[in-house]
């Protein structure tokens, strides 16, 4: 695709199995051309000879001027990986998977003309998202219609954050979702900050805190009434 060069390119990696390539790259580059096209991403795959010794995954690089080409580009592969390797498995007798992938709903959401957008999230935060019993995950499906689909690994670019991608027939829906699942980030943060404050004591600047006990200064007290007393 023609990206402006005057735009800063995003650029992410993402790995797949290299028995797969073929289908991601399609007849003549055709697969790999359309999805190029649509998104607007270069997609470029690390050449076989290339790949590292003892490994089974191709690397491929894809570089856009924002991360919802990307993410859109990222999903539709994923979407091939996971269909080819579903084909693979029931040619072997693995038997039909009924279920569909998180990467497959995305991919079928995509194609039937859905929005996208993507929210990172810290990889030690995906629980507090999803909720107890996946609570929280399903009130926010069920508040905005959005479908979100949290990848079961970390980023391979980044294993700190899982990117989250949100699904919705508008994008005002899908940006819905997103500010909640941002909130419930910013929730923890606010608490977190909160628990800290109320640990420590905090002084104004120039004043100084002494604790005294109470019965300190009652002792001190009935001394003085005492010596009130005397000299009257």
């Amino acid at each position: 695709p023609q990206i402006p060069s005057t735009s800063p390119l995003v650029e992410e990696t993402m790995g797949i199995p290299n028995g797969v390539v073929g289908y991601v790259i399609g007849k003549g580059g055709e697969s790999i051309t359309s999805m190029q096209r649509r998104t607007q991403c270069r997609v470029q795959i690390q050449k076989e000879n290339e790949m590292a010794p003892g490994t089974a995954t191709r690397i491929i690089t894809l570089s856009a001027a924002n991360k919802e080409s990307i993410a859109q580009c990222r999903a539709i592969i994923e979407g091939m990986v996971a269909e080819r390797l579903k084909l693979n498995a029931m040619q072997q007798g693995g038997g039909a998977v009924n279920q569909q992938s998180g990467t497959e709903k995305v991919a079928a959401a995509l194609a039937s003309g859905q929005q996208l957008v993507t929210v990172q999230v810290p990889d030690a935060d995906v629980g507090l998202v999803i909720g107890k019993g996946g609570m929280n995950i399903r009130s926010m499906q069920d508040r905005t219609g959005a479908n979100i689909q949290i990848p079961q690994q970390a980023d391979i670019g980044n294993p700190t954050v899982r990117t989250i991608s949100i699904t919705h027939p508008t994008i005002d829906g899908a940006t819905l979702a997103k500010s909640l699942v941002e909130e419930i980030l910013r929730s923890k943060a606010n608490h977190t900050y909160n628990h800290h404050s109320l640990a420590g004591i905090t002084h104004e600047p120039g004043s100084v805190s002494v604790d005294v006990p109470v019965r300190v200064v009652v002792a001190n007290f009935v001394k003085c009434f005492e010596i009130i007393v005397s000299v009257s």
